[in-house]
């Protein structure tokens, strides 16, 4: 019994935190600025595994600034092309927010906590719900 509240207590808190995150994800993209950004430069770097590319871009900013990312991702082959573009989304005056503009890169995290949450609530409450129905 002790377990399921234990899920209850950790599944609300997990709701708690998916739920902040989640708005604060939503106030990013309803604000933060697009653009398109261009790779400039494919870094490679070589360890004992094989050789590793890094796409960097140029991400041009409203206030005629530009924005340098080097994606956090490697590849081991040329998935990426000099001259390619991306879509990228920041707040605007900070650079350190940019953020490839997709479903999973902004709102991936907050949604996985989510569905975490749910499933514990679920089976947490389902067994205080259900207890006396199958008499146990």
């Amino acid at each position: 019994m002790i377990i399921y509240l234990i899920f209850i207590i950790v599944g609300a808190l997990l709701l708690a935190g998916a739920l902040t995150s989640l708005k604060a994800r939503l106030a990013f993209v309803k604000n933060g600025e697009r653009a398109l950004g261009t790779i400039v430069q494919l870094v490679e770097r070589t360890d004992d595994e094989g050789t590793w590319y890094i796409p960097v871009f140029d991400i041009p900013g409203r206030q005629q600034e530009t924005i340098t990312y080097r994606h956090d991702a490697t590849s081991s082959s040329f998935e990426w092309q000099l001259g390619e573009k991306a879509a990228f989304i920041f707040e605007p005056g900070k650079p350190d927010t940019v953020r490839f503009l997709s479903y999973w890169k902004i709102f991936g995290w907050s949604l996985s906590l989510l569905a975490v949450a749910v499933d514990l609530l679920l089976i947490g409450g389902g067994y205080f719900l259900l207890n006396g129905y199958w008499g146990a």
